[in-house]
C-alpha cells in the first residue's frame, strides 16, 4: 500500500511539473499559472461551443488569430471575432499538453469531430497580458499524423 501511494505521489508531482521551465526547483514552480491556463482555455471552448461573447472576451487576445492550413493546402490566417456569437457544438476537446515559459505557453489539444474519425489536432500559443493569460494564436492542422 506504501508503494502504491508513493508511486501515485511520484506520479502527481511529474504531471505538475511537465511543462514548467527547465531546471527550476519545486518550490519556484508557479501552479497558478498552470490553473491559470487551463481555466482560460475551458473559457475559450465553452466560447466556442455556446457562443458565449462573455467567454470568448475571457480568453482570446483581441488581436489574436487562427492561423492554418486548409484541406486544399492553402495556408490561411484570420483575426479573432470577440463580438461573434458563433458555435461549434460538433466537436470534443481535450487538453494533451501544457508548457509554460515564463509569460508565453503552448497547449497541445486534440478535438474529436462528431462528423469525422480523423482527429483534428491545435496547438495554442497564450501570452500572459497585464497579469492574465490570453490565447494569441491558435494553429491547426487536419488529418495530422503522429
Amino acid at each position: 500500500m506504501k508503494n502504491l501511494i508513493f508511486t501515485l505521489l511520484l506520479g502527481f508531482i511529474a504531471i505538475t511539473a511537465f511543462g514548467q521551465k527547465v531546471g527550476m526547483s519545486s518550490d519556484e514552480i508557479d501552479l497558478s499559472d498552470r490553473q491559470a491556463i487551463i481555466t482560460t482555455i475551458k473559457n475559450f471552448y465553452i466560447g466556442d461551443h455556446t457562443g458565449s461573447i462573455k467567454h470568448k472576451k475571457l480568453s482570446m487576445h483581441e488581436k489574436g488569430a487562427y492561423r492554418y492550413v486548409n484541406k486544399e493546402g492553402k495556408y490561411k490566417e484570420s483575426e479573432f471575432r470577440l463580438d461573434s456569437d458563433n458555435a461549434d457544438p460538433n466537436y470534443k476537446e481535450e487538453l494533451l499538453s501544457i508548457e509554460i515559459y515564463d509569460k508565453i505557453s503552448f497547449a497541445r489539444l486534440r478535438l474529436d469531430q462528431f462528423h469525422s474519425k480523423i482527429p483534428e489536432y491545435k496547438l495554442m500559443i497564450l501570452h500572459k497580458v497585464d497579469s492574465q493569460w490570453k490565447i494569441t494564436s491558435i494553429y491547426w492542422g487536419y488529418g495530422i499524423k503522429q
